[in-house]
């Protein structure tokens, strides 16, 4: 069967599904998420492949790109088989403590930047990762770079990009002293931050620069990375208004079942401490005010109002079903990823040795 029929096959099966994470969130701060495991054996997944997980657990990214038809939660670059891993992620922001907590639940410096953002961690670090948080994986693969003409080295070319010419910082573990991991420095010298922002307008990143607040996301750093080892850009994809609305009402709904639900990192948020207000709503707005506005630091309705009521508003980003050519976006031609074209590949963990590590 011709990788064309392949992609359109399993972009019409994954393509009702959502953006679920183990991905994205993960925490530090006052939270109960743990940075630090091993494994007895590493992935095998080639040097320069990318690798796109969904996580089992829902939780606020899934419910935006529930909302936008697509399904993989993060993306991921291998350095090869048992190697190192190069990712963008964030621990669970923590939350804030009486009188702050009734209105902006969440620590407003944790929720906008967001930690470890771009950072450079082995396998036991990143099957804790994947792995660590109790919730199943929905999906697990890697693509290898190729085009029309077959396999190709354009993989291994953004892995020695990353390897060599990309700025890293070593910085040590927040639940483990002994243990270091590197970061990455974007394009003004600083360690790059996760940024949630990144989903409404990934600005320049895919071009070479950075967005606001020295920040990037899992696949906008992958795009960036391609671009800057000179394999061009990944173009940026346009979600129009009512998708734009309907993610961002998605996200709010999603945090706020969570948190009245007590599911997730949500579990503790409400039960504490009472308020005269709704505790889930307020974190709701926070939460959706961050990431449509880069306003992590209040509730104000006022500020997801002025989107959802101006008709021109958009977003603007790329997503890891994007870099993979997954679920309607295009996997040939001009302005995709080196591994669009590619079908998915099963990962497994055989390759040699036991490693422990942190991710954050």
């Amino acid at each position: 069967m011709s990788n064309r029929v392949v992609k359109s096959i399993r972009t019409a099966v994954f393509v009702a599904a959502a953006f679920a994470a183990s991905t994205a969130f993960a925490g530090a701060s006052d939270t109960s998420d743990v940075a630090c495991g091993s494994t007895a054996a590493g992935w095998n997944v080639p040097n320069g492949g990318l690798v796109l997980s969904r996580g089992g657990g829902g939780g606020p990214i899934a419910a935006v790109l529930d909302a936008v038809g697509e399904y993989r939660t993060h993306s991921m670059f291998s350095h090869g088989p048992g190697g190192m891993v190069s990712h963008e992620t964030m621990y669970t922001p923590g939350t804030n403590g009486w009188p702050t907590y009734c209105s902006t639940p969440v620590k407003a410096g944790e929720l906008t930047t967001g930690f470890p953002g771009a950072g450079r961690i082995n396998q036991g670090a990143i099957y804790q990762y994947l792995y660590g948080g109790g919730g199943n994986l929905q999906y697990l693969g890697y693509q290898r770079s190729r085009n029309t003409a077959g396999l190709n080295a354009n993989g291994e070319a953004v892995s020695n990009w990353l390897l060599n010419s990309m700025p890293t910082v070593a910085v040590t573990s927040k639940q483990n002293s002994g243990q270091t991991f590197l970061r990455y420095k974007g394009p003004n010298g600083s360690p790059l931050n996760y940024v949630l922002y990144q989903y409404r307008d990934l600005e320049q990143v895919n071009y070479g620069g950075a967005g606001w607040n020295n920040g990037m996301v899992c696949s906008t750093m992958i795009a960036h990375a391609q671009y800057k080892a000179g394999l061009g850009a990944v173009d940026a994809y346009t979600y129009d208004h009512a998708k734009l609305t309907t993610a961002g009402n998605s996200l709010y709904n999603s945090v706020q079942n969570e948190c009245s639900s007590g599911l997730g990192f949500w579990g503790g948020v409400g039960s504490s401490i009472t308020c005269f207000e709704n505790i889930c709503d307020d974190a709701g707005r926070q939460v959706r005010n961050c990431m449509a506005a880069g306003r992590c630091d209040t509730d104000d309705g006022n500020v997801w109002n002025n989107i959802q009521n101006n008709g021109g508003t958009v977003a603007r980003s790329i997503s890891p079903d994007r870099l993979g050519g997954w679920s309607g976006h295009p996997y040939t031609g001009a302005g995709v990823s080196v591994w669009a074209y590619d079908t998915s590949n099963t990962i497994q963990w055989n390759s040699g040795g036991n490693v422990y590590g942190c991710w954050f």
